[in-house]
């Protein structure tokens, strides 16, 4: 579940975005979901980031919204011929790095995706594990160093600097 450092940093982070325009238009750290229901196949620990903040785009990460999310699971459909062959029933799809769909694994809770490895995701041979847990997943690779090791140090992305900004990274 959402740890407390987990959530201080989403409040940090929506106030910043707030304060900040430019960075604003390139990121977003919504309010927690607060609408229906979600759906029994959602997994609790998402649900519960939701509540926390409803999806958000995190530079080169983004991480699906309530309304979306259910709709995105066709990432887990199966694919003939792919190397790696996913399903709904063990995978849950909560996101996106650049274009690669990144997975919450339901029986664990352990958080997998394919590396940037210079093919499309689909016919890519790589998909290993991000994080123990999805607290663990945000805390290293959406508001810690790790962020750097998905997308690179590319001196134009917004999110890095406010990850500068708020003291997550040098």
């Amino acid at each position: 579940m959402i740890s407390r450092e987990l959530e201080e940093l989403l409040a940090a982070a929506r106030a910043l975005l707030a304060d900040d325009f430019e960075l604003g238009m390139m990121n977003d750290v919504p309010a927690g979901y607060s609408g229906r229901p979600l759906p029994s196949d959602v997994p609790a620990a998402y649900a519960d980031f939701l509540s926390r903040a409803d999806g958000g785009i995190f530079g080169s990460v983004v991480l699906f919204e309530a309304k979306v999310v259910v709709d995105s699971q066709f990432y887990a459909d199966p694919r003939e011929g792919t190397p790696v062959q996913l399903n709904r029933d063990e995978w849950f799809c909560i996101g996106k790095i650049s274009e690669d769909p990144v997975f919450l694994r339901r029986l664990t809770g352990e958080i997998w995706g394919f590396p940037d490895t210079g093919v499309i995701w689909w016919q890519g041979e790589v998909f290993e594990k991000f994080a123990d847990d999805l607290n663990e997943f945000l805390l290293d690779k959406v508001f810690g160093s790790g962020y750097r090791n998905i997308v690179g140090d590319d001196p134009d992305d917004s999110w890095l600097t406010a990850l500068r900004q708020l003291g997550r990274i040098s």
